[in-house]
């Protein structure tokens, strides 16, 4: 998927225990479950290095909450372990993701993501929508992130 990183496709069932680990420690496992994981058109990319499992990143058909005419997609389950953040792996994540929603046609690419990491998605062209909130799930502030997809990033 990238010629730079390892990134692969992965199952949504490979994804749970480091979306658990990182994401959500303080939740059960059984949390970690998305309903979109076995859509099948949702691609789920795993981050590889030397065989090591770094990262994940998941991204399916799902709603933009303000536009729904739009061929909409959501980032979810973002993730890499700590050892190789600032190491390019999180943006390859999500490259994989933008690739695969062009390659579907989709036009718009949104996520929940944490305020601390806005940086880290207004550097890959995402832009926030709304206000920050607080994140019902307990895992502190939030912005919604968007992103315009076009056909040539496929």
């Amino acid at each position: 998927m990238t010629a730079s990183h390892d990134i692969r496709p992965i199952t949504a069932a490979e994804t749970r225990p480091l979306r658990h680990a990182i994401l959500r420690p303080d939740q059960a496992i059984e949390e970690c479950v998305y309903p979109t994981d076995d859509a099948p058109d949702t691609l789920h990319a795993g981050a590889f290095l030397d065989s090591k499992f770094v990262g994940i990143a998941s991204v399916a058909r799902e709603q933009f909450p303000d536009e729904p005419h739009l061929n909409a997609w959501r980032l979810r389950g973002m993730a890499t372990v700590a050892e190789v953040r600032r190491m390019g792996y999180g943006a390859a994540l999500v490259r994989a993701c933008i690739a695969h929603v062009a390659a579907q046609s989709g036009n718009l690419l949104w996520c929940n993501g944490r305020t601390s990491a806005r940086e880290f998605y207004e550097t890959l062209g995402f832009r926030t929508h709304g206000d920050e909130y607080e994140s019902p799930a307990g895992t502190g502030p939030h912005h919604i992130f968007r992103r315009e997809v076009s056909p040539e990033e496929k």
